[in-house]
């Protein structure tokens, strides 16, 4: 009953996101931030922080230029990333997805950011969500990670990102820590100023 699953799925966002409403944001993956300093700033070219929580990594990529979209399950991680964008005086588009349904029509992006979410079916589609060049940047969990949460299910294989992505070529990749860090990109010229 994929209805009632994600139904569930986003109460149990909203509930853990609104004790997040009056917290600091968080301060972005590392690598992330590693990818989007070598990418350089954003100007005129669309960035998508997909499965975005409490919208960090949207934050950071309007900041560094790129027209942002924010994309999550949870209403309520949506507007807290809205009204951060706000406080900050950044643009940044949410939308309500359900991740566990086909992914709507959306024109290709040059940066898709996935931090901490591992659905592998998605993982398989983003090259299509890409413009010829634009990159994709995945950093989540692995075996290893030492804490209890997030349960092994949700955790990659020792190895798994670095294997790369279908169609994706692998720019760089990184495992330590428990943490696992992808930047491939989609194969063909990037636009001028492209990621």
């Amino acid at each position: 009953m994929p209805c009632m699953e994600m139904s569930t799925d986003r109460a149990r966002w909203d509930h853990r996101h609104a004790d997040e409403r009056d917290l600091p944001t968080r301060a972005p993956d590392p690598f992330v931030v590693e990818v989007l300093d070598s990418l350089g700033e954003g100007a005129e070219r669309r960035a998508l922080d997909l499965a975005c929580g409490t919208g960090r990594h949207a934050l950071l990529a309007a900041e560094r230029g790129f027209c942002t979209a924010a994309w999550d399950v949870s209403a309520v991680g949506l507007e807290i990333t809205a009204a951060r964008a706000r406080e900050r005086g950044l643009a940044v588009e949410t939308r309500e997805i359900d991740l566990s349904l086909p992914l709507p029509g959306a024109e290709p992006f040059d940066l898709i950011i996935v931090v901490d979410f591992l659905d592998r079916r998605l993982f398989a589609e983003l090259h299509t969500w890409l413009r010829p060049g634009a990159s994709a940047v995945l950093a989540t969990f692995s075996e290893d990670w030492p804490e209890p949460h997030p349960s092994p299910r949700f955790r990659l294989e020792r190895g798994e990102l670095a294997r790369g992505l279908p169609v994706l070529d692998t720019v760089r990749s990184i495992e330590i820590g428990g943490r696992a860090g992808l930047w491939a990109r989609a194969p063909g010229r990037p636009r001028p100023g492209g990621a």
